[in-house]
């Protein structure tokens, strides 16, 4: 709980802190994150099953429970492989940057970074959509600068060298954003379509 919070208030001395410990204590962390990517997941699911979202003149609108099961776990999925693909590829940069890394450490990382994204996520328990684009971006804003803190420490790399570290995995960020949106269309359209209620 210290460095999920840690990486909110005092990002610096979390990354610090974290860079110290064992390459088993940090592979050991891969659980923390997996439990954390859930929440968004969960949160979207209960907020459109049972809350539903205002959308004009007082009606709510929801999603049935059945067609909303499918699209939490493909969220779900999409949050896990995002931090998998994303840390294999800071991994896989590691010898461009003379980074000390294994495949496990670049998942970690983009992991913890990916802290406030998951937090946010929690917002979806009331659909507000106006409030839950608001603290996607500024969630994925704050994200974005832990991982421009966290890559020097954690890859044991020159602040420079860092920086153009952390800016190439913001590009691969971009372009699997891209993967996952064409995805999500696809999916929505042919696999996953979400049934609404009106209450």
């Amino acid at each position: 709980m210290g460095e999920i919070l840690g990486m909110i208030f005092r990002p610096t001395a979390t990354w610090q802190q974290l860079a110290s410990k064992s390459d088993e204590a940090i592979k050991a962390r891969l659980l923390l994150i997996l439990a954390l990517a859930a929440i968004p997941a969960v949160a979207f699911y209960y907020g459109t099953t049972q809350v539903g979202w205002d959308v004009r003149d007082g009606e709510i609108v929801r999603i049935t429970e059945a067609s909303a099961t499918p699209l939490a776990v493909l969220f779900y999925a999409a949050l896990v492989s995002t931090i998998v693909v994303i840390g294999l590829m800071c991994h896989w940069m590691s010898k461009t940057y003379d980074a000390a890394s294994f495949p496990l450490k670049g998942v970690v990382m983009v992991g913890y970074a990916c802290i406030p994204v998951y937090l946010a996520g929690a917002a979806a328990v009331y659909p507000i959509w106006g409030l839950d684009i608001l603290l996607a971006t500024l969630a994925c804003s704050y994200t974005i600068r832990l991982l421009y803190l966290g890559v020097p420490p954690m890859m044991k790399v020159p602040e420079d060298r860092g920086m153009l570290y952390a800016s190439a995995l913001f590009l691969v960020f971009l372009v699997y954003a891209v993967v996952i949106l064409t995805a999500t269309v696809i999916l929505w359209e042919y696999v996953a379509a979400p049934v609404f209620i009106n209450v």
